[in-house]
């Protein structure tokens, strides 16, 4: 939400318009994924315990969020890594992990998206979607997305290696930047030769990577997550 607020507000967005009741704890931080990746566990297990904390506050049936890391991360990697701490907490973070989603997987999977917009409202684009290597090779989420995106009317054209890293890698970018732009080139290329008009992923540092790499060729195209398209296509149907 800091990096990218819109993608947020479009979550609260669509949510809001299904009569979701929604729940977002203030004080909430990050996931911990850069810390652990910088070897930092001490930093990791704090932001664990703060969130556990914040929502144990409330009953609810979904942590939703908007990122394939952060979804990755809760659920695989804050039960594994605190599997040796008190057993009451491993409890409270196995429990969170459960409830885990990623945002297009709970739009897909519990409303009727596509009879919220009508015929005469759809768009009907061109948008290539990637796979963030998170959310489909980590979580196996990747129908999802996809359907969210035809949801709209949209047509879904699948780009060479979808699912191939798109060079980003988190603070591998920072590092080698070098390596990472090869990585990323051959990634924007493949969205270029779609020729569609956006490229949608459900990560917000794919989005960064992509948006950086698409800039370099002096490209146009779009870089959307799928939640800010349906967020889009459901204000255009009611103008």
């Amino acid at each position: 939400d800091k990096a990218f607020p819109n993608i947020a507000h479009s979550v609260v967005d669509v949510l809001n318009h299904f009569k979701a009741q929604i729940f977002i704890p203030s004080h909430q931080g990050c996931c911990g994924i850069p810390a652990i990746a910088s070897g930092d566990y001490e930093t990791f297990e704090s932001l664990v315990k703060t969130h556990v904390t914040l929502f144990s506050k409330e009953k609810f049936d979904y942590l939703v969020t908007a990122c394939a890391t952060c979804s990755s991360t809760i659920i695989n990697l804050w039960p594994t890594l605190l599997k040796s701490k008190d057993k009451s907490l491993l409890k409270k973070v196995e429990e969170l992990a459960e409830k885990t989603v990623d945002i297009s997987w709970l739009l897909e999977k519990r409303f009727d998206l596509s009879s919220q917009i009508p015929e005469d409202k759809k768009e009907k684009k061109c948008v290539t979607y990637h796979d963030p290597c998170h959310l489909k090779k980590s979580l196996g989420v990747f129908k999802e997305p996809r359907q969210v995106i035809q949801a709209c009317g949209h047509t879904v054209k699948e780009m060479v290696d979808s699912d191939t890293c798109c060079g980003m890698g988190g603070s591998f970018n920072l590092h080698y930047y070098d390596i990472s732009s090869k990585i990323g080139e051959q990634k924007a290329k493949n969205i270029i030769n779609t020729g569609c008009s956006i490229v949608a992923t459900s990560c917000p540092a794919c989005i960064m990577q992509i948006s950086d790499m698409l800039a370099k060729q002096n490209q146009s195209i779009l870089v959307k997550h799928p939640v800010e398209i349906y967020a889009q296509a459901l204000a255009n149907s009611r103008s």
